[in-house]
């Protein structure tokens, strides 16, 4: 067990516990690479930005009415279900590769069926990326992000196709059905090849409950994630965000790192909570004071006997500490970093 005094130190080439924490391009999420509570860290803000400082983590329930999922009904995607004479009357359809998905149904002259005009915008489809799709789906509605993440990675040729070159970057809201080129709803929206919005979306992106996941194959796989309450396409409100190594961490990296607190517009404010994990299953937890992102100092974070570094004791494990440079307390590193407009 690492004392007290050994301790997490943000500043670059400084190393007395367990952080190091860097600015680095990962894939556009927040890879808290640290050896989590028990050996040296590395903090890569993942997306080139001043990144969370730490552990970046999520976890708020889930979308559906019965939290299981997306839709009223708790299928996980919202569909349309029509009567068979097109009345408009209750028909839940289901899908015919039992996916549970909501069907739609329309009646023989289509007068009362689904709305055309929002599906004539979006290209069709191949066999082989609707295959894809609906198995991201099943995955979306069972609430496993391990499950969505193994999905993705899986898929990840075939939805790479279909987002960069079926679509041409565009984006659709997947209804459980079939692709609309109206966002506004329930639904999951592809934003990239390994990465997928879903929840409710307004016109202008998610709205409402929403979760961005990024499935990311290093030496290990993982997932990166930010849940919660969303506006105009930004988290605005409660929310978590960060990462797990669902197979187990790299040697010497953190298995699963998380914050949660408010945010505003991306950014964190207020009390937050951060906390790691490291590989050997030890957790600390840290709560500080945040402003636009930034760190607010006060007087339980203690200078170290390195010149400019200051150190935050863990709430719940006197041994560990977390620790930022001077520069780095001036950064705004408490961000939600998987945004869903890249010029955010």
């Amino acid at each position: 067990m690492i004392q007290k005094r050994q301790i997490i130190a943000a500043a670059a080439g400084v190393l007395l516990g367990y952080g190091i924490w860097a600015a680095a391009q990962n894939f556009g999420g927040t890879a808290d690479g640290g050896a989590g509570n028990a050996g040296y860290g590395r903090m890569a803000d993942a997306g080139g930005g001043a990144g969370a400082a730490g552990n970046t983590a999520a976890g708020s329930g889930g979308l559906g009415a019965d939290g299981s999922g997306v839709g009223a009904d708790g299928s996980g995607l919202a569909g349309t279900g029509r009567s068979a004479d097109g009345s408009g009357g209750a028909g839940a359809g289901r899908s015919a590769d039992g996916s549970g998905l909501a069907g739609t149904g329309r009646s023989a002259d289509g007068s009362s069926g689904t709305d055309f005009s929002a599906l004539s915008e979006v290209p069709e489809l191949n066999e082989q990326e609707l295959a894809a799709v609906r198995r991201l789906a099943a995955a979306v509605k069972s609430g496993s992000k391990e499950r969505i993440a193994a999905e993705l990675l899986a898929d990840g040729d075939t939805l790479s196709w279909l987002y960069y070159e079926t679509f041409g970057e565009e984006r659709y809201r997947y209804d459980g059905t079939e692709f609309r080129a109206d966002l506004a709803g329930e639904g999951l929206v592809l934003t990239g090849a390994a990465s997928v919005f879903y929840g409710s979306f307004g016109e202008n992106g998610p709205e409402g409950r929403c979760t961005a996941l990024q499935a990311v194959e290093l030496e290990k796989p993982r997932y990166d994630y930010s849940e919660g309450t969303w506006k105009d396409g930004r988290m605005d409100g409660a929310g978590v965000s960060g990462y797990r190594y669902y197979q187990g961490p790299p040697q010497g990296e953190a298995e699963e790192v998380r914050k949660e607190g408010r945010f505003v517009r991306g950014k964190m404010e207020g009390t937050i909570t951060y906390r790691n994990t490291g590989s050997d299953g030890v957790t600390a937890t840290y709560t500080m004071e945040v402003k636009e992102g930034v760190t607010q100092p006060d007087d339980r974070w203690i200078p170290g006997p390195e010149e400019g570094i200051y150190h935050l004791e863990a709430d719940d494990n006197p041994a560990y500490a977390y620790a930022l440079t001077e520069e780095e307390m001036k950064q705004p590193r408490w961000v939600n970093l998987l945004v869903w407009d890249v010029e955010e």
